[in-house]
């Protein structure tokens, strides 16, 4: 196992290459870059930077899987430089969550890692 595939299964990240959409609290929309997702946050790049206003904002994180389905996060910015934003992962529903723990799963070959975390976060 490479140390880049090390430091994913610590940390229980996904490389992920596609694009998902933040929509802020105000109702705006911007498509991003997503870069890596797990179960407690996500990278993503912006095409521009956000304003500053926007540093502790909170929001969803929709990341289309396919034309019918998409996990959707409630997500804080917690890191913003230039393009790149750290999102934390505050909620998400109950079939997000599976979805996401599957991902999770398949790319890190571990379906016990994720036990403990998963409850925190979901939303019944």
């Amino acid at each position: 196992m490479s140390m880049e595939n090390e430091g994913r299964r610590h940390f229980h990240r996904v490389r992920f290459d596609g694009r998902a959409f933040l929509t802020f609290e105000s109702g705006d929309e911007l498509p991003v870059e997503l870069m890596d997702l797990s179960l407690q946050g996500a990278l993503v790049r912006t095409a521009d930077p956000l304003p500053e206003d926007r540093h502790t904002a909170y929001g969803y994180l929709r990341v289309p899987l396919n034309p019918d389905f998409h996990i959707l996060l409630m997500v804080q910015v917690v890191r913003m430089d230039g393009h790149d934003l750290g999102l934390r992962v505050t909620q998400m529903d109950l079939e997000s969550a599976q979805h996401l723990r599957r991902i999770v799963e398949l790319n890190l070959g571990d379906p016990e890692l994720l036990n403990r975390d998963l409850a925190a976060l979901v939303n019944t």
